[in-house]
């Protein structure tokens, strides 16, 4: 088992935690099995979420505080809040290992969230499974290629999506301004 430190600097903060227990699954030399992650905090949790959008700490914060809120109109709730937060949320994940790999999309993080600090906090890894050989390397699942290609070829066809809807959008102020220019020259 390994501890792992964490300093909360502010009231509620998610520390994207992923590079650490790919570093420790490393250190292990897992090949297949688990990882699991405890929290031994009461006002602290882990999950699984995405990764790919820059507002998830923000958005995060102000739905699960709209829900539960740290005071009940006048009356201070104490860390009762805090603590049902992290137990909706989890205090315990297990994720799965294959060829030495965390079997996470690639658009997937763990999170450690804390919902009531400053302060030290900490949580506990442990890995299971068979290890690979003194040479061997870890390499990406084929269920994973797959899946990131899956991912990539959505990415591609937004984008073109995205940029086709520009062109148009283009397009179209172009012809409105040519659509106006024959009024300004009768004007003069």
């Amino acid at each position: 088992m390994k501890t792992i430190h964490i300093e909360i600097t502010s009231h509620e903060k998610l520390v994207d935690i992923t590079q650490t227990v790919r570093a420790y699954i490393s250190e292990m030399r897992i090949k297949d099995g688990f990882v699991q992650i405890q929290i031994p905090e009461r006002t602290s949790a882990v999950f699984i979420s995405v990764n790919d959008d820059w507002r998830l700490e923000r958005e995060l914060f102000e739905k699960i505080n709209h829900l539960m809120p740290k005071y009940d109109g006048m009356k201070f709730t104490g860390w009762t809040t805090a603590n049902v937060k992290a137990s909706l949320f989890g205090l315990s994940i297990q994720v799965m290992i294959q060829d030495g790999t965390l079997i996470l999309d690639k658009n997937q993080s763990i999170y450690f969230v804390e919902f009531q600090g400053p302060g030290e906090r900490q949580y506990f890894m442990s890995a299971m499974g068979n290890t690979l050989t003194e040479n061997e390397e870890p390499e990406m699942p084929e269920e994973l290629k797959t899946l990131y290609k899956k991912r990539q070829e959505y990415q591609d066809e937004q984008k073109r999506i995205q940029e086709e809807m520009r062109n148009e959008w283009k397009l179209r102020e172009t012809h409105l301004q040519l659509e106006k220019e024959p009024e300004n020259k009768t004007e003069e």
